[in-house]
């Protein structure tokens, strides 16, 4: 497979309830949606004679998880995030002749963001805010995903291995203070990280 970037988008808001235990811990439970771009690879010599081109997608997915933000002065918020999610993984030959492979996949993300307040009070009833954030994204296959990645007749991919990819977020949204306890939270956020390899080459001359 060729080398390249691929962008995991959630573009659905995320909806959470907020625990006010005071000003600089919040509890976060959320729910969102999560939109996936697509990976174009080829396989090549010496794996194969005639050029194999294919396309790699995970499917739309829902997710949940949990954000705690530990920190909030001012402009400034730091906040840790585990989200999980069951998605399916697509890959499709595009080559004659034409095929296609569907596994069940598991992903989990994990990291830490920063978010920048717009308004520096932190008494306002609604604060928007834009964010950055690192972390973590791992791919890991079912136990039948597995089965059928072995399969000769099915997959013939040999083993497939959980993948471990380092993953960048962005994103944008606000908070809005119901009672002292308890708030709305919505975001749209972009997840930028590597193709998962799942334990295969990415560049084998062998």
């Amino acid at each position: 497979m060729k080398r390249l970037l691929i962008g995991a988008v959630m573009a659905l808001g995320v909806l959470s309830d907020m625990g006010y235990a005071q000003q600089n811990l919040e509890l976060n439970i959320f729910g969102a949606g999560s939109i996936y771009g697509k990976k174009q690879y080829e396989i090549g010599f010496p794996q194969s004679v005639t050029p194999i081109s294919g396309e790699f997608k995970l499917d739309r997915a829902i997710r949940g998880g949990v954000r705690f933000n530990v920190y909030t002065r001012g402009h400034w918020s730091e906040e840790f995030f585990y989200s999980y999610e069951q998605s399916t993984a697509n890959f499709l030959r595009r080559t004659t002749p034409p095929a296609s492979l569907a596994l069940d996949m598991q992903v989990h993300n994990l990291g830490v963001n920063a978010l920048y307040y717009l308004q520096e009070d932190e008494q306002r009833r609604t604060r928007p805010f834009v964010g950055v954030g690192i972390g973590a994204t791992v791919y890991r296959p079912t136990a039948e995903a597995q089965a059928i990645a072995r399969d000769p007749l099915r997959g013939n991919l040999g083993d497939m291995d959980p993948s471990r990819e380092l993953a960048f977020n962005y994103g944008a949204g606000f908070k809005t203070r119901l009672t002292n306890w308890v708030g709305f939270r919505l975001d749209v956020r972009g997840f930028v990280g590597r193709n998962p390899s799942f334990g295969l080459a990415r560049k084998s001359t062998d």
